[in-house]
């Protein structure tokens, strides 16, 4: 196998996840299908990948991998085989599809959650809610996950399929080595444990081994133990004395409860003083729709210890609607409309049209009737503009490398501080993605021109610069730190990023065709 060493700390600098796996793309482009990757928390180490040789076949990669991130084998494919030596964080083989994932230490929680094909081995414990949703779909071989000592809380949940085995190894003195409230849920598939088991949910039930039970761990356990370097304890777990299968009740067995209304279930069932009662005291207590008071700071909840209002903590650029409305509630009209400018120069073309308002998905207001209809007070913000002029005051100068929506509220915002502002754009227009990749039919051109010319006039007025088909160079960028105050650099996401599937290449990269069409 062609080998290739991959340090994650390169110059004394920590990769990114995303930089990391372009790395292992690259060097798989180039015929390596061996890792050895010293890791520094990277998330996603060892995903959907493949690669084919000469005759169209796959070949196995093998990645060994050191200190971890996240999601070690998301989505792993067959022919993929991942040895972590160590321990690892969370989601280990989170939606496995075929990978083999050995974990030489401890697992943490929801290690192959959704898994729905491959092998997990882990040499040591899994968190809370491993190996819930496990599925197995009957096209493929079944998913198979094997740990060596016991699991967190809630494990197995929902479990639709597949083959899970908990050995229990020195774990003698647990009282379950399933934890609490396993199983919860589980409507398919099989456990094998190994110990103690206690506080199953009412979802399933316990049986003996079978002989085709024996003959499956048997087997299994050979390979797991040799995987996970522990072959010498193989006699110890083979002792089918201390082992047991939980398999789902079928559904004519299974008890359903009547679900109880809202008023039972908080006479009935409501933890007394209430769950939150160390920091509130509001057992039984009827919240009402529109809330005074102490209920006013935690209903709806505030999202930030500012007590910034949903609205405004969700808004990319921290507008604050409800500022708006009071003003529009004392009838100051045109003060409410121009307090967008004081945040973004774009009314009209981005909060009025192509924003998603994330404000109203978080609106409180929904609780009562309908969110505020924050795109239609842009539009309205735009239709009576009456900003004033804006005059450098800070001495101070700050050069913006790029024109798009970031450069262009840069210089908006630091010309209303009071300072004096020079851009420096690459492409023939100002505008960025506003101008050149989203389509007429989302944003009216007449209002975003309408927009551009403001701010245009505004800088001038200013005495700002803009320098449009204007290349910043090394020696340009280095010029300008000398010669400025500042320097903001907006250049934007240029560069698309493309999954590394088969047939990759011939695929147009979205931002290449939108800029096309425009």
């Amino acid at each position: 196998m062609n080998v290739t060493i991959i340090d994650s700390l390169q110059d004394g600098k920590r990769l990114s996840t995303r930089e990391l796996l372009d790395i292992i793309y690259e060097k798989i482009n180039l015929g390596f299908n061996e890792f050895k990757i010293l890791a520094s928390g990277q998330h996603d180490i060892g995903g959907p990948l493949w690669v084919k040789n000469n005759a169209g076949d796959k070949t196995p990669l093998v990645f060994h991998v050191t200190n971890p991130g996240q999601r070690v084998g998301s989505m792993g494919m067959s022919g993929t085989k991942i040895v972590v030596h160590g321990s690892a964080p969370a989601d280990v083989g989170w939606l496995n599809s075929g990978a083999e994932i050995v974990v030489l230490g401890d697992g943490g929680d929801t290690t192959a959650h959704c898994c729905a094909g491959g092998k997990i081995y882990i040499g040591g414990r899994v968190g809370t809610r491993s190996g819930a949703l496990m599925k197995h779909d009957p096209k493929f071989e079944e998913p198979e996950f094997w740990v060596l000592k016991n699991t967190g809380s809630f494990s197995f949940e929902f479990m639709g399929g597949g083959k899970a085995v908990v050995c229990g190894y020195e774990c003698e003195n647990l009282k379950s080595v399933l934890s609490n409230r396993s199983c919860c849920g589980m409507v398919g598939g099989v456990v094998y444990v190994r110990g103690n088991v206690e506080g199953l949910t009412s979802d399933v039930d316990i049986y003996p081994l079978d002989e085709d039970d024996k003959g499956f761990l048997v087997k299994g356990l050979k390979n797991f133990l040799k995987e996970i370097e522990k072959p010498e304890i193989y006699d110890e777990l083979t002792d089918f004395s201390k082992w047991q299968k939980i398999l789902a009740k079928p559904y004519d067995k299974k008890k359903f409860v009547p679900e109880l209304t809202i008023s039972e279930f908080r006479k009935q069932k409501w933890v007394k003083d209430g769950i939150f009662s160390e920091f509130f005291g509001s057992d039984n207590e009827v919240v009402d729709l529109i809330n005074t008071g102490e209920n006013r700071l935690r209903i709806p909840s505030w999202d930030n210890n500012l007590k910034t209002p949903p609205c405004e903590f969700d808004c990319p650029v921290s507008i604050p609607t409800q500022k708006r409305i009071a003003l529009l509630r004392d009838g100051k009209v045109q003060e409410a409309l121009n307090l967008i400018y004081q945040y973004s120069p774009f009314p009209g073309s981005v909060c009025g049209q192509v924003c998603p308002n994330l404000c109203m998905q978080t609106c409180s207001r929904k609780s009562v009737d309908e969110p505020i209809k924050v795109a239609e007070l842009g539009i309205k913000s735009f239709e009576n503009i009456d900003i004033g002029e804006f005059k450098p005051t800070k001495g101070k100068s700050v050069a913006i490398i790029g024109a798009g929506v970031s450069g262009l509220s840069t210089a908006w915002n630091l010309m209303r501080l009071g300072y004096s502002i020079e851009i420096f754009e690459k492409d023939v227009e100002i505008g960025g993605k506003l101008r050149q990749v989203i389509p007429a039919e989302r944003l009216n051109q007449d209002i975003l021109n309408i927009e551009l010319e403001i701010l245009k006039n505004s800088i001038t007025t200013a005495g700002g610069k803009i320098h449009t088909s204007y290349n910043v160079d090394r020696d340009e960028f280095n010029r300008m730190r000398d010669d400025y105050d500042a320097v903001v650099v907006a250049v934007g996401a240029q560069n698309p990023f493309v999954l590394p599937v088969e047939g990759k290449e011939r695929i147009i990269k979205g931002l290449d065709f939108l800029k096309e069409i425009n």
